[in-house]
């Protein structure tokens, strides 16, 4: 998944990809970009060779359609509001908070994949950088020492998307790209 960029969802192969584990020990070559987008190319390039040299990985590309939430603008507008380009931008997340400083909406949607059941796509139509923090409660409610649901005040995280920052999730049908493994050894070469 890493070294082609996909969630897990994305990827299809023999059944015993998701439940093998290896330790594999490679060398980076001394001196990797130090621009974030140059180094993860470099990154994922090395990862690739290395399958492909171990495990004699063979993978080809193609689409399928998944269930997904389409995240678009509410009938109220975005209540954020964008910023200049070119500044420095980050996220953080802790469980139940996500500030985003200078984040497009396709990374905000990345990160909400993350939190969902489904993936998430970004619908919004909106092209530049934002500055966005969100909060919201766990979703189900824990129940208490004697079972009983403890009262949760607050918004799960659907409803506070749309209310703290006017975006709304609607259920949606979406080609995205898989990799399907093509071969990949069970037993690599030794490191």
């Amino acid at each position: 998944m890493t070294a082609f960029d996909m969630k897990d969802y994305q990827v299809e192969g023999p059944d015993w990809l998701a439940s093998e584990r290896f330790d594999v020990t490679a060398r980076f070559p001394e001196e990797l970009p130090k621009d974030r987008e140059k180094y993860q190319a470099a990154f994922t390039a090395m990862m690739q060779k290395m399958l492909a040299e171990r495990f004699k990985l063979t993978v080809h590309r193609d689409q399928k359609t998944f269930s997904a939430y389409g995240m678009i603008v509410g009938k109220g507008g975005p209540k954020f509001k964008e910023v200049p380009a070119g500044g420095p931008s980050g996220s953080n997340s802790g469980n139940t908070h996500y500030q985003g400083t200078a984040v497009t909406m396709a990374r905000l949607a990345e990160f909400l994949s993350r939190e969902m059941d489904l993936p998430v796509i970004d619908m919004t139509g909106l092209k530049g950088s934002y500055d966005v923090t969100l909060d919201w409660v766990p979703e189900p409610a824990q129940s208490s020492k004697d079972n009983e649901p403890v009262a949760i005040t607050g918004l799960g995280l659907r409803e506070a998307l749309q209310d703290q920052l006017g975006l709304k999730l609607e259920n949606r049908k979406a080609p995205m790209g898989v990799l399907i493994v093509d071969h990949a050894e069970k037993a690599p070469t030794e490191n």
